[in-house]
């Protein structure tokens, strides 16, 4: 996945708990900021796609390293619930928890050397990628694996801006975060 499927799938996954737990959870829960969901949903790419495949691609050859390994968005789950326990600011722990469905939806079981890092060793295993933006713009075009969550996000980021249009409330979503 490129940025929709990211994005768009992450925040209606999030929607969705958002919905079905509205019922059972406390009032004194902070609402959450969808503006933190869609960086969350993409800070594994914003953190490993420069260091591994532009300022350091001789050394990892590969652009999915360490924000793209379990450690990391457990790391950030844990500080979240610490963070939240002590200020009632949930922020870091949604940035964790879409960090982790942003594996998810990049597959990461298919690397355990990536994901399960440094389990089996402090090196990132290789990946023969070439020029990550050129591999991605090919598979955007030909492979369904890609181009299809990439379609179901798109639809679901022009959902949530119609949605925000027609209610008037793009100010709100940019000042709170608010869907």
């Amino acid at each position: 996945m490129i940025f929709f499927g990211h994005v768009g799938i992450t925040t209606a996954a999030v929607k969705a708990y958002e919905k079905i737990s509205s019922k059972k959870v406390r009032r004194d829960i902070p609402n959450i900021d969808y503006r933190l969901v869609m960086i969350g949903a993409m800070l594994p790419d914003i953190i490993d796609k420069p260091i591994g495949a532009y300022f350091f691609r001789s050394i990892f050859h590969n652009s999915r390293i360490f924000s793209h390994s379990l450690v990391f968005s457990i790391v950030m789950i844990f500080l979240g619930s610490y963070y939240f326990y002590k200020r009632k600011n949930n922020s870091i722990f949604i940035i964790g928890i879409c960090s982790l469905i942003h594996q998810i939806l990049d597959s990461m079981w298919l690397y355990p050397g990536i994901l399960y890092w440094p389990v089996f060793g402090w090196r990132f295993p290789t990946r023969p990628e070439g020029n990550w933006v050129e591999s991605s713009l090919g598979k955007l075009l030909t492979d369904p694996y890609v181009y299809l969550p990439e379609i179901i996000g798109a639809v679901i980021v022009a959902y949530y801006i119609g949605r925000l249009i027609l209610r008037g409330s793009i100010r709100e979503f940019l000042r709170y975060g608010r869907l």
